[in-house]
């Protein structure tokens, strides 16, 4: 139980660290605030934080000079200097210096208050006053009167380590602009920096300035000119969140007053909560939904605002108030006097107590009440100790009084409490419907952030409005900055620690951490109650993602670096990979290179961080996850410098990476820089032929058999399973399925050896191209893509994305058009969280040719057109003439011949750029496709030369699907010249070549073909 012999005398020169009035010799609480005095003059730590810099300056101190003897004028100094400090250290604010006329002071130095701003507006407004009393005396006695000029500015600045020392306490780019705004203020005149206004709150009453171009400030700022300050608390009118959720917390409100009804007793309910966790609005709706409770509620004011028991009056007042009729008991004129006065205990706490009781009673009757005290984090230690009387004596009166405030109140709560509950985050689902219903859409990161506190999720949807350079915006800053310099040292110390780790830690993490090795555990347990961390089995995390990352904008770089460097060699980083490893090292030199350290040390660090980052990088890039591969190899370049061992690997990768993505040109950069400047000829060998795959320099082929040497020699098993690769591919496109394959099963031995995620999909995916276009039949072909994919397992995407579009192709020659939509399906949801460029081409070229093969020409048509597009931005190449090809045919069994030759000479003019052949298998659609043009322009000549040339191509491939298509154009040529021998013979060659392949839409064509002189018009790819 609290006691109310904590107002005492204490020492001389000691004030209350809430509300800065003097402390008597013994006290252990403030009599005016009920601040305990265990806070009193914390030191601070150095670091960064969120404070409020007031500069204030006599105008006109020149010309005062010359009037008045310098004795004089130096007692009115003086006097001048006195009555500056009382008014800002009555509001909580550290004079850090004099210098000349002019006053610099801190407010969130020693400790950051969440209402700092709002401090140092109205220590401005009492500075004037206090000009104005002294003004008066001045007037009487020496004839003189003083004029002042103040700048108001609030941000994150570097502070210093004794606030005692009254040197250097602050420093950083918001000093400078406080000052400024000081020289730009008129005589008498309040000029408050635009986040001064925004931390403030409601209340302040000013009109905008500007915006300024302020010397030594990059930006304009737009400065407000200081009105007034309404009294009051500013998060009043911060308007309520829609509610939802918090079924469980209704249940228990609920369930005490019924207790309290029932069993005619007065119940005591502690409820604790983070700030922002929503504590008011919870009881606000509980009492709307109640329905005819009466109820009275007070809320705790800042230190220094109100009279320590004046909330406890307010509440009784609101509740007489709504509570018209009943009977007068004679208590009430005890409280008449004394606590609905004034807030005091007068005539005596027993006698308060007692009368409380008996009016509480009287209003109560039948019907239940509800006393509600929030805030009570603020509460003078009396106000607690006197509820606990209250409810102690209310036998045969159903009265609840819920008390709610923060997680500090449950370490001073009254001990005769018959409930206390804490109010945690909202559940991802009450989270996800609260960030709907405030901004209409959901973004993950966002929620994450928030943790469930309501306050935050609401503040980070609000911004960029109201969200400082690191994105939290700065009324969540100074909310959480505050509470963490309200911890005590190992409390605060293990914050600082965990936080360089990120949301998750564990408490051996940080006593491996600590210099020390120290055990945090006991702080950490501290700092669950606190709601600061949450406990997560044997592992701790965040509240909320926001209380990290102000956490650590809390920390000095310097002690950012040392943290960073040592976290790098915990076990449980090492654990996490190169990647975890070379972000703190990367960090921890960025830190040193900022504060402009520089030596052996802080190269050392560059260097470790890049061998890490880099090895990272090829990790990501050789799974198939070019996006963080990308993110990886451009942090290892940028710290690495040229020339330095490292970096034409790093850059090569990057290079492949960024083509992997669609970034074409800065990839093409990259390697050719590489294939240009690398003294080793295997990182040149691999720049080169990645080049090539983009159209640079030569034809993919020719280089791979260059290369080929290059890698066998130097045992680079990657280096040769991509080169057999694209030897593999060229022989594909020229139609020899049976040597692809040989080089294909030489090309995945070597991905597989080299871990090469991205070579094994590719060869696999061209082993299912060739089980497709190639001579075994579908359903042989069907069953070894399956055993493929069965034999690689479920968790390689990339294997799952190549080998399941050729798949769905042989699915559709035999009219499984529903297995062969899975097989799409799949590779699409696959190939979107891979993030491949070049699937943006390959996957509607695969799903127009099963399109095709359905007999939805114009869906397939579609689907081409995009698959143009993309491959196209990618540079054109194979994939683009293949697109074309299948235009080409499509528009032409649709009848439309115009097009399929604006399809045809497109691809001539792609062939053109590139400067390659049309490989066996191209001139062989090609020329049969031109032949049926030919005839039906009635070139009968040139169509029959176009199309058996077509079928003699063909004929050089081992492709059935081919050499069947050639002897259909053959066909359908014949036809349209009237020889219906050669069709006939023709149509039989299709079928038997179809047939042979277990092609069923083919040998419906071929049949056709052979029965009528004017076939239906079907795709068939």
């Amino acid at each position: 139980m609290l006691s109310s012999d904590a107002f005492g005398p204490g020492p001389a020169g000691d004030r209350c660290p809430g509300c800065h009035r003097p402390l008597p010799a013994d006290a252990r609480f403030c009599a005016a605030c009920g601040t305990a005095r265990a806070d009193l003059r914390r030191p601070t730590t150095a670091g960064r934080k969120i404070v409020t810099v007031l500069f204030c300056d006599l105008v006109g101190s020149t010309a005062l000079s010359g009037t008045l003897d310098p004795e004089a004028l130096r007692g009115v100094t003086l006097r001048y200097f006195d009555a500056m400090r009382a008014a800002i250290e009555e509001h909580g604010g550290t004079v850090e210096k004099f210098v000349g006329d002019a006053v610099m002071a801190v407010f969130g130095v020693p400790s950051v208050h969440e209402d700092d701003a709002r401090r140092a507006v109205a220590a401005a407004l009492g500075m004037r006053a206090a000009l104005r009393a002294l003004n008066a005396e001045l007037d009487a006695e020496l004839g003189p009167r003083l004029q002042v000029r103040i700048g108001v500015n609030t941000g994150r600045v570097v502070t210093g380590s004794d606030a005692s020392a009254r040197q250097a306490l602050v420093s950083g780019e918001v000093v400078n602009v406080a000052a400024r705004l000081e020289q730009h203020a008129g005589p008498g005149e309040v000029l408050l920096g635009p986040d001064t206004v925004r931390a403030a709150g409601a209340g302040v009453r000013s009109v905008e300035v500007g915006p300024l171009r302020l010397k030594g400030v990059a930006r304009e700022v737009l400065a407000h000119r200081l009105l007034g300050l309404d009294r009051g608390d500013p998060g009043d009118t911060r308007p309520d969140p829609p509610f939802v959720g918090r079924r469980p917390e209704l249940a228990l409100l609920d369930a005490e007053l019924g207790k309290a009804a029932e069993r005619r007793e007065g119940r005591l309910l502690v409820l604790g909560g983070e700030p922002g966790q929503g504590k008011t609005r919870l009881l606000r709706h509980w009492l709307e939904r109640a329905g005819g409770v009466r109820f009275g509620a007070g809320r705790c004011r800042p230190p220094g605002e109100q009279a320590g028991l004046q909330p406890l009056a307010d509440a009784v007042a609101s509740l007489l108030e709504r509570s018209p009729g009943h009977p007068h008991p004679p208590g009430l004129d005890v409280l008449a006097r004394g606590l609905l006065a004034d807030g005091t205990p007068t005539p005596s706490p027993e006698d308060t107590c007692a009368a409380l009781a008996e009016v509480l009673g009287a209003l109560a009757g039948p019907a239940p009440v509800v006393l509600v005290i929030d805030d009570a984090h603020r509460a003078a230690a009396l106000l607690l100790e006197l509820l606990e009387r209250v409810v102690a004596a209310l036998a045969g009166a159903p009265v609840l009084v819920v008390v709610a405030g923060r997680p500090e109140l449950l370490d001073v709560r009254p001990a005769g409490a018959h409930r206390v509950s804490t109010l945690g985050g909202l559940p991802d689902r009450d989270a996800e419907e609260l960030a709907r219903a405030l901004a209409g859409e959901v973004p993950a990161h966002l929620l994450e952030r928030a943790g469930g506190n309501p306050l935050h999720l609401e503040q980070l949807l609000a911004a960029p409005a109201d969200a400082a350079g690191d994105g939290v915006p700065l009324s969540l800053q100074t909310l959480i900055g505050a509470r963490l310099d309200a911890l005590d040292p190992a409390e605060r110390r293990a914050v600082d620690l965990a936080c360089v780790l990120g949301r998750e830690f564990a408490a051996e993490e940080l006593a491996a951490l600590a210099d020390d090795g120290a055990d945090l555990s006991a702080a950490l347990r501290r700092l669950g109650r606190h709601r600061l961390v949450v406990a997560d089995g044997a592992a701790f995390r965040f509240a909320s993602g926001v209380v990290q990352e102000v956490a650590y904008e809390c920390l000095s770089k310097q002690g950012r670096a040392e943290r960073h460097e040592r976290a790098a060699a915990l076990r449980s980083v090492r654990a996490g990979g190169p990647a975890a490893v070379g972000g703190h090292l990367e960090r921890a030199h960025r830190f040193r290179a900022e504060l402009g350290l520089p030596g052996e040390h802080t190269e050392e660090l560059r260097r470790a961080a890049a061998a890490a980052l880099a090895e990272a990088g090829a990790r990501a890039a050789a799974r198939t996850d070019p996006g963080w591969a990308v993110d990886l190899l451009t942090r290892a370049t940028g710290l690495l410098r040229p020339g330095e061992d490292g970096r034409l690997p790093a850059a090569r990768r990057l290079g492949e990476a960024l083509l992997a993505l669609g970034r074409i040109e800065p990839g093409r950069a990259l390697l050719a820089e590489v294939a240009a400047g690398a003294d080793d000829p295997v990182e040149a060998a691999h720049a080169r032929l990645s080049l090539a795959a983009v159209g640079q320099q030569q034809a993919p082929a020719p280089v791979a058999r260059q290369t080929l040497p290059v890698f066998e020699r130097a045992g680079d098993q990657l280096g040769q399973a991509r080169a057999c690769l694209r030897l593999a591919q060229q022989e594909q496109v020229d139609g020899r399925h049976a040597a692809a394959t040989r080089l294909l099963a030489r090309a995945l031995r070597h991905a597989e050896r080299s871990d090469g995620e991205q070579e094994r999909a590719s060869a696999l995916g061209a082993i299912g191209v060739s089980l497709w276009r190639g001579p075994l039949p579908a359903a042989a072909a069907v069953a070894r893509c399956r055993g493929l994919l069965a034999a690689q397992g479920p968790g390689r995407r990339a294997v799952l994305v190549t080998l399941n579009c050729p798949l769905a192709v042989l699915l559709a020659l035999g009219d499984d058009g529903a297995g062969a939509a899975a097989c799409l399906a799949e590779a699409g949801r696959h190939a979107e969280r891979l993030g491949y460029a070049e699937a943006a081409a390959f996957l509607p070229l695969f799903g127009a040719t099963v399109a095709a093969l359905a007999g939805r020409s114009r869906e397939a048509l579609d689907l081409l057109g995009q698959a143009s597009t993309a491959a196209t931005e990618l540079g054109g190449g194979a994939l683009l003439s293949s697109a074309l090809l299948d235009t080409a045919r499509l528009r032409l069994d649709l009848g439309e011949p115009a097009p399929a030759r604006a399809a045809l000479a497109a691809l001539e003019e792609e062939r053109a750029r590139t400067g390659g052949r049309l490989s066996f298998a191209a001139l062989a659609e090609r020329d049969g496709l031109r032949a049926r043009l030919a005839a039906d322009r009635g070139d009968r000549d040139g169509a029959l030369e176009l199309a058996r040339g077509a079928v003699a191509e063909a004929a050089r491939t081992d492709s059935p699907i081919l050499q069947g298509l050639a002897a259909a154009d053959l066909s359908r040529t014949a036809a349209l010249l009237g020889l219906d021998r050669e069709r006939a013979l023709a149509a039989d060659a299709a079928r038997s070549r179809f047939a042979a392949k277990g092609h069923g839409p083919g040998v419906r064509l071929a049949d056709s073909l052979a029965d009528c002189h004017h076939p239906p018009r079907e795709a068939i790819s």
